[in-house]
């Protein structure tokens, strides 16, 4: 099996259920995450919290963005002007 086979089947099982074991523990911001279904939070695996750094307008691409939720917390931030963009597979 290849690394990019190992990964892709890991990353795959975990969109279907929760991975504990994927988890990083970071402190995100708590008013950001009010309007998030609990899906995106419960199958986040994210390692890190750039939302400080993001400012109204900035324009903003999450590259490996898994469930979104970095991308979901930028759209609050960056306001009307600016539109946040994800992926989590390219090819």
């Amino acid at each position: 099996m290849t690394i990019e086979t190992a990964v892709l089947e890991r990353y795959s099982a975990s969109a279907e259920s929760v991975q504990p074991e994927l988890c990083c523990p970071v402190d995100y911001d708590r008013t950001l995450l009010k309007l998030l279904p609990p899906e995106i939070i419960d199958k986040d695996y994210g390692c890190g919290d750039p939302s400080r750094y993001v400012k109204t307008g900035d324009v903003v691409l999450d590259l490996g963005s898994g469930s979104g939720k970095t991308c979901y917390m930028a759209a609050q931030l960056v306001g009307d002007i600016a539109e946040p963009a994800a992926t989590s597979r390219c090819c």
